[in-house]
């Protein structure tokens, strides 16, 4: 198999096209040929810069069009960097910084603060139905422990001055 990172541990095939992880073949290919047209050395052919960067770009287009090298790729990078790796090289429109105040905000549906995409996880409705749930089993344990207590409990005998249903004793009263 290919090797996976060729430009060395800082090079990120998804921050080199400016694309998220969630990104779709169309928008991974969409923005390979803008930067390729961009970058592409019969545009620029005297500047060694920017046939490295289209050297770089077309590299990470290789990595990402394909479904097997791209999957092998992520579990690579979450392997070697970790849930909350930043940015190693700037994406198209220069931004490195990835979470905290310096971050540019992304028009990703599924970004998160600091224009992250964040990962897939449980929606916030699952999790309330599931608080809902325990809240819900917490309350019948308690009214079952009241209605076993209740019924435990003896009623008081008739003729006291309570008011409440009495139980019929069948003793006779002591004269």
């Amino acid at each position: 198999m290919a090797v996976l990172d060729p430009f060395g541990a800082s090079f990120d095939a998804y921050a080199v096209l400016g694309v998220s992880m969630l990104a779709g073949p169309d928008e991974i290919r969409h923005a390979y040929r803008g930067l390729a047209h961009r970058l592409h050395p019969d545009t620029n052919p005297n500047d060694p810069a920017t046939a490295a960067r289209f050297a770089e770009v077309s590299a990470a287009y290789e990595l990402l069009r394909d479904d097997a090298k791209r999957r092998a790729y992520d579990l690579q990078r979450a392997a070697l960097s970790g849930p909350r790796a930043s940015r190693a090289a700037p994406g198209p429109t220069g931004n490195t910084q990835v979470r905290g105040p310096g971050a540019r905000p992304s028009h990703h549906p599924h970004a998160g603060p600091g224009g992250v995409a964040r990962e897939l996880r449980e929606t916030d409705e699952l999790a309330v139905l599931r608080w809902f749930l325990r809240v819900a089993a917490v309350a019948l344990i308690l009214f079952l422990i009241a209605v076993a207590l209740l019924a435990l409990h003896p009623a008081p005998p008739c003729g006291s001055t309570n008011e409440l249903p009495c139980r019929v004793t069948t003793e006779s009263p002591a004269r």
